[in-house]
């Protein structure tokens, strides 16, 4: 497989993004990643360099067709790059003000914060039981009524 040959994979089976979306992500056109698909083409430094860093492509993978398609990425650099995609969010954006809030937490931000989940995550169960509860009662009352209704039945 070519390197054109394993862009086209790259973007089709593996990304599953149209020409238009993968070459606004590299900053091309579409019909420069389709020229560079079919061989037409040649794949620049400039344009190598933008699919390893935008799709996080392993270099060699994509040059050779050795390794594996992408850089594996501990859970450290995913929450980094989670960062840097906020902080590029206009500075109104909820998820950019909430990463700034906190940001800014002391001991007893974080103490705050913590029960605030707690309180969310508790309610959510209570809600769960209860439902499962009248759910269960329902059910009892339906198969209730069904007994009463087949035993008048039997009698009549």
């Amino acid at each position: 497989m070519t390197i054109n040959e394993r862009i086209r994979y790259l973007r089709k089976e593996e990304l599953k993004i149209t020409l238009d979306a993968f070459g606004k992500k590299v900053g091309v056109t579409k019909a420069a990643v389709s020229d560079i698909e079919r061989g037409r083409n040649n794949v620049t430094d400039q344009m190598f360099n933008s699919i390893c860093r935008e799709f996080g492509v392993n270099g060699e993978w994509l040059r050779t067709g050795e390794g594996k398609p992408f850089v594996e990425v501990t859970r450290a650099e995913q929450i980094q790059q989670m960062v840097d995609d906020i902080m590029r969010d206009h500075p109104e954006a909820f998820r950019r003000r909430f990463v700034t809030a906190l940001a800014g937490l002391d001991e007893k931000g974080w103490i705050a914060l913590e029960n605030f989940i707690d309180s969310i995550t508790d309610q959510e169960k209570i809600d769960t039981r209860k439902k499962l509860h009248d759910d269960l009662d329902r059910q009892l009352a339906e198969e209730e009524a069904q007994a009463d209704g087949s035993a008048a039945s039997q009698v009549g």
